[in-house]
């Protein structure tokens, strides 16, 4: 479907809406407040321009993805750079190794940290759209932008994504991304639900 101003207004009220919720459920695991910024509408004319955008950043990531089924069909990702998501991991309780690599408690807490975001994230969306939405279990990926996306989501799917930054301040700060990704082929029936068709 083509997607204008009005349906970007939309998707970006759904990704306001979901991430706030998903972000302030990832603040109460780790007892710190997170601080938002407006989602932002990503749009790229062809397949996997998303991981493209991302690879383009030039930082390893690690990224944690979660399968959306419903009338919100796609994808959502926890992206942090790598040097964050060790501080995330090890505010929750689970520092890397001595040598620096990452243990299965690390990466299971990743894992958790995805899951309290998505489950917050569809429980918000499913109440606004009087609707149920279905999340998988999540998968926990690292390596460069590009390469983390297209081993979470298929490159045709990745030609949209409505991207949610967020960050805390203080010792062991960190900052990550939130990035939503609807299918296309479903976003008609999505934007009716809501009165935007």
């Amino acid at each position: 479907m083509h997607i204008g101003p009005r349906e970007l207004d939309a998707l970006q009220e759904i990704a306001s809406i979901g991430c706030g919720q998903g972000i302030t459920a990832l603040g109460k695991l780790m007892r710190r407040r997170i601080e938002m910024d407006v989602p932002e509408a990503w749009v790229g004319r062809s397949a996997g321009a998303v991981a493209d955008f991302l690879g383009g950043m030039g930082q390893d990531l690690v990224a944690v993805g979660l399968r959306m089924e419903g009338m919100l069909e796609g994808h959502l990702v926890l992206a942090l750079p790598e040097r964050d998501a060790e501080r995330l991991a090890a505010s929750l309780g689970y520092p890397l190794t001595e040598a620096g690599g990452w243990g299965a408690l690390a990466e299971s807490a990743l894992m958790e940290s995805g899951n309290i975001v998505g489950s917050a994230f569809v429980s918000a969306i499913a109440r606004m759209i009087n609707g149920r939405l279905l999340l998988s279990v999540p998968t926990l990926t690292r390596g460069g932008g590009r390469d983390c996306l297209d081993r979470l989501v298929d490159r045709e799917s990745g030609r949209v994504a409505l991207a949610t930054r967020f960050s805390t301040d203080g010792p062991g700060g960190l900052e990550g991304l939130i990035l939503v990704m609807p299918e296309p082929a479903r976003l008609s029936a999505l934007l009716a639900s809501l009165d935007f068709a």
